[in-house]
C-alpha cells in the first residue's frame, strides 16, 4: 500500500505512514464519492517506485558534486599560495640582489676612496735639477679626504714636479723649506698655500697634471737665514738624503761666510799686475773671487755684488763709458753668442760652484772703437 499524503511505499498492514505520520485507515467515503482520491491512488499506484541504486546514483552525485567543489577550492587554495610564494620568493630575492648591489657598490666607493693618485705641479726654479744632485722640495699639504678624514702629511716634490700622492679629498699644499740645488745652491720660495682638489671618480691609477694651474716659483734667495739653511738639512735629512750634510755645509760658505768682503763695491787695482798683451798694449791682469783676466791698463774694473739670480758684477770702464760687464751668476745660464753680435753678450764658461760667466758689450762710440781689445781680452779670461 501507498501513503495518502506522500506516497510513499506501507507494508500492507500499516495504519500511519512511518515517513510522514498520516493516517492510512480508509475512509468511510467510497471512492465513488471521492474520484479525486481515486484518481491519486491510481496515479500513485502507477507512479514507478524508485530503486535503491537510484537513490545511491543520486548520493554519490551529490557527493562528487561536493568532492568536485572542494576540489576546486583545494585548487584555488594552492594556486594563491604559490603565487603569494612566488611573490615572495621574487621579492626577497629582489632585495637580496638589491642588498648585494648596495654592498658593492660601496665597496667600489671604498676602493675609490682609498686609491692614491699622482698629482704632478708646475715647479720654476733656475739651477734646481733633482737629478744632478739637488735634493727634492718638501711640502706639506693638509686637508680632508673625500672619506671625511683630516689627513696632514709632509711629502717632497722634485725639480719636475713630481712626487705627490694623494686619495679623492680636498687639500692645502704649502713649501716648508728650499730644496738644496747643485753646490749648496738654495731659494726663496713663497709662503701661500696652494689648493689641490682630487676627484673621488678618477680610475685607479690615474694621475692628475696640474702643472699649467699650479706653480711653485723658486727665486735666488734675498731673505735667507742661516736658521733656513739648518731647517732645510734636518728636513732632507730626516729622510734619508744624506747629501744634503754636505750641500748645507756648502750653502753657509755660500750665503753666509764670515770672510766675505762687507763692501759692495771695491777697486781691483791692488789685485793687478802689470804685463804686455799680444797686441803690444800695457795690460795688468785683475784677480778676482771668480775669474782672472788681462785688461788694458787704461781700463777701470768695478766688482759689486749682485741680488736675485746675479752673484757678482764686474764692470770695466774706459774714460767714463762702461765698455763691457761681465756678470757671475748663482746657476748656469743657457745663452748662445758672442761678444760682437747684435745682441752682444757672449757666455764665457761656469764656475766651480755652477755659476755661469756672462760678458755684455757697451754701446757707446768707445765700446765700439774697442771691440778688437775687448775680444783680445776676453780671450785671457781663466774662471775659477
Amino acid at each position: 500500500m501507498f501513503c495518502r499524503h506522500c506516497g510513499k511505499k506501507l507494508p500492507d498492514d500499516s495504519q500511519f505512514c512511518v515517513y510522514c505520520g498520516t493516517s492510512v485507515e480508509p475512509t468511510s467515503v467510497s471512492d465513488d464519492e471521492h474520484p479525486a482520491a481515486k484518481q491519486m491512488n491510481t496515479e500513485s499506484a502507477e507512479a514507478p517506485v524508485e530503486s535503491s541504486d537510484s537513490r545511491a546514483a543520486k548520493v554519490l552525485g551529490a557527493l562528487g558534486s561536493r568532492r568536485m567543489l572542494l576540489g576546486i577550492a583545494v585548487a584555488a587554495v594552492v594556486i594563491v599560495v604559490a603565487v603569494g610564494g612566488m611573490m615572495i620568493f621574487q621579492r626577497a630575492e629582489a632585495e637580496r640582489m638589491a642588498a648585494e648591489e648596495l654592498a658593492r657598490e660601496q665597496e667600489e666607493r671604498r676602493e675609490m676612496l682609498a686609491a692614491s693618485h699622482d698629482v704632478t705641479i708646475g715647479v720654476d726654479a733656475s739651477g734646481w735639477d733633482t737629478e744632478e744632485g739637488g735634493t727634492p722640495m718638501p711640502v706639506l699639504i693638509s686637508g680632508t679626504t673625500a672619506a671625511g678624514e683630516d689627513y696632514e702629511e709632509r711629502q717632497f716634490v722634485d725639480s719636475d714636479g713630481e712626487g705627490i700622492e694623494l686619495v679623492p679629498g680636498s687639500y692645502a699644499l704649502s713649501v716648508e723649506a728650499s730644496p738644496f740645488g747643485e753646490y749648496g745652491r738654495m731659494y726663496d720660495y713663497p709662503s701661500a698655500d696652494f689648493a689641490i682638489a682630487v676627484d673621488e671618480d678618477l680610475v685607479e691609477g690615474e694621475g692628475i697634471d696640474m702643472s699649467d694651474d699650479l706653480v711653485i716659483e723658486l727665486s735666488y734667495p734675498d731673505n735667507l737665514t742661516p736658521d733656513g739653511v739648518e731647517r732645510a738639512r734636518e728636513i732632507a735629512l730626516d729622510v734619508g738624503y744624506d747629501v744634503a750634510d754636505d750641500l748645507a755645509d756648502r750653502a753657509h760658505g755660500r750665503y753666509f761666510d764670515e770672510d766675505e768682503e762687507d763692501e759692495d763695491e771695491s777697486d781691483a787695482s791692488s789685485a793687478n799686475t802689470t804685463s804686455t798683451s799680444k797686441s803690444g798694449t800695457n795690460a795688468r791682469t785683475y784677480e778676482g773671487d771668480f775669474f782672472d783676466i788681462e785688461l788694458p791698463v787704461a781700463w777701470d774694473i768695478r766688482v759689486a755684488s749682485g741680488g736675485g739670480d746675479l752673484h757678482a758684477r764686474h764692470t770695466v770702464s774706459l774714460e767714463g763709458e762702461d765698455i763691457l760687464i761681465i756678470d757671475v751668476m748663482w746657476g748656469d745660464e743657457d745663452i748662445s753668442g758672442v761678444i760682437t753680435d747684435a745682441a752682444g753678450v757672449q757666455k764665457l764658461g761656469v764656475t766651480s760652484d755652477g755659476g755661469a760667466v756672462i760678458a755684455w758689450r757697451g754701446n757707446g762710440p768707445r765700446t765700439s772703437n774697442s771691440m778688437e781689445l775687448i775680444e783680445e781680452a776676453l780671450e785671457t779670461i781663466d774662471i775659477k
